[in-house]
C-alpha cells in the first residue's frame, strides 16, 4: 500500500480532468502524477529515501500536495510544519522529527533561523523547478504500518508530541471520510485553510484520493470564499465553525447563489445550534464531525439524514472505526452518561513519534483515549461535551495552557498562575492569564514581553487577570481550571486587555 498509488491511479483513469485549481494555476490528475514523478526523482538524486522526514513549512500552494506526494513515492515522510512557529518550535519539532531536508519560501524562511546550517532548506522555487523537469520512479509498495507522516500536536504538558500517521492510517481515514459525505468525482471542494494544519491536509488528502476536485486558496477571505461558491459551483466545503460563522455573517449571505453548495461539514471546535441552523436554513444540511490529529482527522460524523434530527450531534463512527464511553475506572457508561472519549479503528495512528511512554498512555487495548469527554446517547451517536481537560480552541487552532504558564512562571510578581480559555466574540475561545500575586506589581508588558518570539501569534494571551489570593486547588495540588473557568465565565471589570494586533484583522487568520 502507498498513498501515491491513488495519484497515479486517478492519473491514468481521468488524466485530463482538473486536480486542482489554485489561483489561475491548474494542474490535471496526469500533470499531477508525471509532476510528483519528476520530483521525486530530483528529491532521490538529493538523497532523499524511504524512512527519511521532510519538513514542510509553507503557505498552501500546489507545491505543498506535489511534495507530499513526491516523498510518498519515495517511502519518505511528511512533517507539517505550524506556519505560526516561533524559531524555537519550529526548531524543536525538526529536530525532534530528525528531518532530513526542509521546504519553505523566502516569506517563511525567518522561522527556521536555528536550523540554519544544519540541514538542507529548500526554497519553493527549487521544488517548482524540479517538478518542471523531467524524471521517473519506480512504484513503491510499502507495508500499511510505514509512516506517511508526523503530524505534531501538543498534550497537556505542552511538549510537542508527534501523531505517526501511517500510510494506512490515511487511507482508512480517507474511505472513511470519502463514504460518509458522499464525495464522488463530480465534486469541487474548497480548502481555504492551511495545509500546514492536520485537518486542513486531511481535507486535501480526502478530496484527492476521491477524484473530486481541489481548489485551494491561500487564505480564508470572506468575499473571495462567496465568490468561489458562485464562479466555481463549489459543492463542498469542509471547515472550522469559525469559518462557517464569518460566511453567515456576511452582508452578501442572504443573496449569494449556494444552489451548489450540498456538503457543509465542521469540526475542530464546537459547533454552536444557531450556526447549524442558520447553514441549513439556506438549504444545505450542516454536519458535525469529531476527531483529532491521533485519528488522522476521522473519527465520527453525522450522516447527512441526521442533520436535522440530531442536530449538535458529532454522529456515528466512520467505517471501520468505533467509538465508546468510559468512566474514570475503565467500565462502560451507559447511554446519556458522560465519560471519556475513546476511538478505534485503522485511521488511528500508530503511536508518538520516539515517545514509547505517551503512546502506551494514548492506546491501550485497541483503543485511542482522547481525554475528551462525551456522551453516546441510545442509538449510539456521540455528542461531545468537553475537549480535553486543558486545551482550549481558538479560530479552530489548538492552543495549550501549560505552554504559557512555563514562560511567565517565575516573572517578579508572579506567585501562582493559571492559563484558561474564555469567550472571545471573534476567535470563539482566547487565553486568560490568571495571577495571584499577592499584591505584587505585575504589567501587562512584563507579561507580553516573556511570550513575544517564543509563541505563536494565536497562542498569545490577550486577557491579564491580577488577584491577591491563592487560586483553588484539588487535593492533589493541581489548580482546579474548571472551578477557574465557572468563576470567570463572565469576564470581571478590572480585567486588563492585552494587545497583540490579532484583534485588528476583520476576520480570523487561517494562513
Amino acid at each position: 500500500m502507498n498513498l501515491a498509488d491513488i495519484f497515479r491511479h486517478w492519473g491514468r483513469w481521468q488524466p485530463r480532468a482538473l486536480a486542482i485549481r489554485f489561483g489561475d494555476r491548474d494542474l490535471t490528475w496526469q500533470d499531477l502524477d508525471q509532476r510528483t514523478d519528476a520530483l521525486a526523482a530530483m528529491l532521490a538524486e538529493r538523497g532523499i529515501g524511504s524512512g527519511d522526514r521532510i519538513g514542510i513549512l509553507l503557505g498552501n500552494c500546489p507545491e505543498y500536495i506535489e511534495t507530499s506526494i513526491a516523498a510518498w513515492k519515495l517511502g519518505a515522510v511528511v512533517v507539517p510544519l505550524n506556519v505560526r512557529y516561533a524559531p524555537p518550535e519550529a526548531a524543536y519539532v525538526i529536530d525532534n522529527a530528525g528531518c532530513s531536508l526542509v521546504l519553505t519560501d523566502a516569506a517563511l524562511a525567518p522561522t527556521l533561523a536555528e536550523v540554519e546550517g544544519r540541514l538542507p532548506i529548500l526554497d519553493v522555487g527549487e521544488v517548482r523547478a524540479m517538478a518542471d523537469g523531467q524524471g521517473s520512479v519506480p512504484a513503491l509498495d510499502l507495508d500499511p504500518s510505514h509512516p506517511a507522516t508526523i503530524c505534531y500536536t501538543s498534550g497537556t504538558t505542552g511538549d510537542p508530541k508527534g501523531a505517526v500517521l501511517t500510510h494506512g492510517s490515511w487511507n482508512a481515514a480517507s474511505q472513511g471520510w470519502v463514504q460518509a459525505i458522499q464525495l464522488t468525482v463530480e465534486d469541487r471542494v474548497l480548502l481555504p485553510f492551511p495545509l500546514a494544519f492536520t485537518g486542513g491536509f486531511a481535507v486535501f488528502l480526502f478530496t484527492l484520493w476521491s477524484g473530486a476536485r481541489l481548489v485551494l486558496e491561500p487564505a480564508f477571505e470572506a468575499d473571495r470564499t462567496l465568490d468561489l461558491f458562485e464562479q466555481e459551483r463549489i459543492t463542498a466545503l469542509l471547515a472550522v465553525p469559525q469559518i462557517h460563522e464569518v460566511l453567515v455573517q456576511h452582508p452578501r449571505w442572504q443573496q449569494v447563489d449556494l444552489s451548489s453548495w450540498r456538503i457543509a461539514c465542521s469540526g475542530g471546535a464546537s459547533v454552536p445550534e444557531s450556526l447549524i441552523r442558520a447553514i441549513q436554513a439556506r438549504g444545505v444540511p450542516m454536519l458535525q464531525g469529531y476527531s483529532l490529529t491521533e485519528a488522522s482527522a476521522a473519527a465520527t460524523i453525522l450522516p447527512g439524514h441526521d442533520a436535522l434530527t440530531k442536530v449538535g450531534s458529532a454522529g456515528l463512527p466512520i467505517v471501520h472505526g468505533g467509538s465508546a464511553v468510559i468512566r474514570e475506572d475503565g467500565s462502560w457508561c451507559e447511554p446519556g452518561e458522560v465519560g471519556e472519549i475513546l476511538i478505534s479503528g485503522p485511521q488511528v495512528m500508530a503511536g508518538y513519534w520516539n515517545n514509547p511512554e505517551a503512546s502506551a498512555k494514548a492506546l491501550q487495548n485497541g483503543w485511542l483515549h482522547t481525554g475528551d469527554l462525551g456522551i453516546l446517547d441510545a442509538d449510539g451517536y456521540l455528542k461531545v461535551v468537553d475537549r480535553a481537560k486543558d486545551m482550549l480552541i481558538s479560530g479552530g487552532l489548538n492552543v495549550y495552557p501549560a505552554e504559557i504558564e512555563r514562560l511567565l512562571t517565575g516573572l517578579d510578581g508572579v506567585i501562582e498562575l493559571s492559563v484558561i480559555g474564555v469567550p472571545h466574540e471573534r476567535w470563539g475561545e482566547t487565553p486568560m492569564v490568571i495571577v495571584n500575586t499577592g499584591g505584587k506589581a505585575l504589567t501587562a508588558e512584563q507579561v507580553l514581553a516573556a511570550c513575544r518570539g517564543k509563541l505563536a501569534d494565536y497562542k498569545m494571551p490577550r486577557y491579564l487577570l491580577l488577584r491577591d489570593d491563592p487560586l483553588p486547588r484539588g487535593m492533589s495540588g493541581k489548580v482546579l481550571k474548571r472551578e477557574l473557568r465557572e468563576e470567570y465565565a463572565t469576564l470581571p471589570e478590572r480585567i486588563i486587555r492585552l494587545d497583540t494586533n490579532m484583534d485588528k484583522d476583520k476576520e480570523p487568520k487561517h494562513a
